[in-house]
């Protein structure tokens, strides 16, 4: 293991002249007479396997060799260093099976470090004998099988670390003997069946308990309250039923609690109120439900609150933030309401502020707008009114702004910073104005979205001085004016979208530029002009959209233009296809077409209006003249008798007459009439007509 130039140990040189010249090498601790008690060359670059003469220390009590990039299988020849108290090889790519029985004599052993290498096979049993072993870290490997039983009776042990390799069976309920544990890690990427067992619970002198991501199914024990040592409990990533248990409120000592990506269900209990030491709560990607409690408010130490992804309703807690300590905070996809607490910067060490898809009302708190600490704010997806806090446009560390789909109003600020900026998207509000030219202050930016608003007048060139920016969509705004040439100036661009808007002129030869453009959409504007013929060089573009604008001449035929299909021209009436031979118009012929057929038509618009106002004006007098020729009856005596009356008379007993017309009946009236005839016509309907006519003598 003697150095070389890079290694860190190039100060290992052999000197004749000196026999304890090695006790003075970097890493090397020597005892009085000048024997090597101790050998700790972490964090060198050493390539290469243990050498086997490694066994030659003999009187080596503590052997560190991580991070230092060795390879090959554990030389066998360790197992005569039987005074070792701490064997420590982690984080290297030492392969093959762990050679339990090297450990054997190694009675003084306390501390078995094998992390994060490549061992596998199953766990060592032999360690089981060392009765002075208090840590045993077999983590980041490829250990396989089951947890042996035997390291229950490893009595003294006070860390265990198995996490990240690919052991499968059930949880030992036995490890529960283990008095002295303060850490146990079993987690990540191992496969048990079953669930936590509930001895677990006697594990008084536990502090960490991590079996996260390991396939847990079942309910979590109740029996896990009685940890009131435990400072940190990671059940996340598993299969995990039922409520949270309201014992758990026993963990009085606890500071981070991550149960997410579970199946629980119920309610945040109440009697959690009494864990003051959280700093840490992750209940994310749940079925939980019901309000987010008051008291997780007033939590003195609260740094991290995330729990997306449930069904919690009402408010979020007024208080949150007021303790001034708050980094982080994901309440996104609940159905929470209410207005946004003023406070949650209130100590300026929030972070992350993410509220996406929920129902929160009213404005945006203007002390967001002042915390100079965040790094990310998301809060699409909500009913949020008002102008957005001109602050937000100038956080120094913010990488990340995301307002959109709510119903922001008013203009954006005409002052904006921000070197870190990469994401900026206030799309579907209610935006007005102009769009900034200080947008091109954000030389870090790679998307913008400010699509689906009211903005007016022409894209600033400004925006095309962003060397990095890849995306960026104003689609459905009042935008008028033309395409920047600037746009040249913008090489990163992946993705323009400028659709439905007002855009005239013709599209710049500039933009064939954009070598890495691969989508273009310009569609529902009012371009002109012939389409550029040196997009067909432009490999990279996928997707073309330059339908419904007032384009002309031919579609060439050649290059990329063979990657589109019709849709990608629609609605210009004078674009044509290559094979069209009649597309005979161009440049300045189809102008004077074009405006001539423009003409032509507004003629036989206005005919044809006028033809229809004629039409009308002779339908409305033929039709009025037709009504004063037709027959009027108009009575001039006083009707005193009803329908009724008339058809009492029309009986057989009263018929004074018949005649092809009709028959004619005697009828007798109200008083004022002394006799009155009735004439009955026969039509041919099915409906006969009946006139009542009658005379007074």
């Amino acid at each position: 293991m003697y150095g070389h130039d890079g290694s860190g140990l190039e100060d290992w040189v052999a000197s004749p002249a000196s026999p304890s010249a090695h006790c003075f090498f970097s890493g090397v601790t020597c005892d009085e007479s000048s024997r090597v008690v101790s050998l700790n060359v972490s964090f060198r670059h050493l390539p290469g396997s243990i050498p086997p003469e490694i066994g030659l220390l003999n009187k080596l009590v503590n052997l560190t060799l991580a991070n230092d990039n060795l390879t090959g299988e554990l030389p066998v020849e360790i197992a005569m260093l039987t005074s070792l108290r701490i064997l420590n090889i982690s984080s290297n790519a030492i392969g093959g099976s762990f050679p339990g029985t090297i450990t054997l004599g190694m009675t003084q052993l306390e501390a078995l470090d094998v992390y994060n290498n490549n061992c596998s096979g199953p766990l060592p049993t032999e360690i089981a004998s060392l009765e002075k072993l208090k840590h045993v870290h077999l983590g980041g490997n490829f250990f396989s099988g089951k947890i042996p039983e035997e390291y229950s009776e490893i009595l003294s042990l006070e860390f265990l670390g198995l996490n990240g390799n690919d052991l499968s069976g059930e949880v030992p309920s036995s490890l529960s003997k283990l008095k002295n544990l303060k850490s146990l890690s079993i987690g990540y990427f191992n496969h048990y069946e079953g669930g936590i067992p509930p001895e677990f619970g006697s594990l008084s002198s536990l502090e960490l308990l991590d079996m996260g991501s390991c396939n847990l199914n079942g309910e979590i024990p109740s029996t896990l309250g009685q940890l009131n040592r435990l400072h940190s409990l990671f059940l996340q990533f598993n299969n995990l039923t039922g409520h949270i248990p309201s014992e758990l409120s026993g963990l009085i000592s606890l500071k981070s609690l991550d149960l997410s990506i579970n199946n629980l269900t119920g309610e945040i209990p109440e009697s959690f109120s009494s864990l003051k030491n959280l700093t840490l709560i992750n209940l994310f990607q749940n079925k939980l439900h019901g309000p987010i409690p008051d008291f997780v408010g007033e939590f003195p130490n609260l740094e991290v609150l995330q729990v997306w992804g449930n069904n919690f309703t009402f408010e979020l807690p007024k208080q949150l933030g007021r303790n001034g300590k708050l980094k982080y905070l994901d309440v996104s996809y609940n159905h929470l309401t209410g207005l946004v607490p003023r406070d949650l910067c209130k100590g300026g060490k929030l972070k992350a502020l993410i509220l996406m898809n929920n129902f929160f009302i009213g404005s945006l708190p203007e002390e967001i707008g002042q915390c100079k600490s965040l790094l990310k704010i998301r809060i699409v997806c909500n009913l949020l009114t008002g102008t957005i806090p001109a602050g937000i446009f100038n956080l120094p560390l913010a990488t990340q702004i995301e307002l959109s789909h709510n119903y922001f109003s008013g203009e954006l600020p005409q002052e904006i910073s921000g070197d870190a900026l990469g994401s900026l998207s206030v799309s579907d509000n209610r935006i007005t104005g102009r769009i900034p030219r200080a947008i091109g202050n954000l030389k870090s930016l790679q998307f913008l979205s400010l699509e689906m608003n009211r903005l007016s007048g022409e894209i600033p060139d400004e925006i095309f001085s962003l060397k990095i920016l890849s995306k960026i969509s104003i689609r459905a705004n009042n935008i008028s004016g033309e395409i920047p040439a600037s746009m040249l100036h913008c090489t990163s661009l992946t993705s323009v979208d400028f659709s439905q808007n007002s855009i005239s002129g013709e599209i710049p030869k500039e933009i064939t530029k954009l070598k890495d453009l691969s989508i273009l959409d310009l569609s529902r504007n009012q371009l002109t002009g012939q389409l550029p013929s040196e997009i067909r060089y432009m490999i990279s573009l996928t997707t073309l959209n330059l339908s419904y604008n007032n384009l002309f001449g031919r579609i060439p035929s050649a290059g990329q233009f063979l990657a589109f299909n019709d849709s990608s021209f629609l609605g210009n009436p004078y674009l044509c296809a290559a094979r069209n031979d009649s597309c005979s118009f161009g440049g300045h012929g189809h102008r004077r077409f074009f405006t001539t057929s423009r003409l032509i038509i507004t003629v036989i618009a206005l005919a044809t209006a006028l033809l229809l106002v004629v039409v009308t004006v002779y339908r409305l007098r033929k039709k009025k003249l037709q009504k004063s020729r037709a027959w009027k009856l108009t009575a001039f005596q006083r009707l005193d008798f009803k329908a009724e009356d008339v058809l009492e008379c029309l009986k057989e007993e009263n018929i004074i007459g018949k005649g092809g017309a009709g028959i004619v009946y005697r009828g007798s009236m109200p008083e004022g009439f002394d006799h009155v005839a009735i004439k009955r016509l026969v039509g041919r309907n099915r409906v006969s007509s009946i006139i009542c006519s009658y005379i007074v003598h």
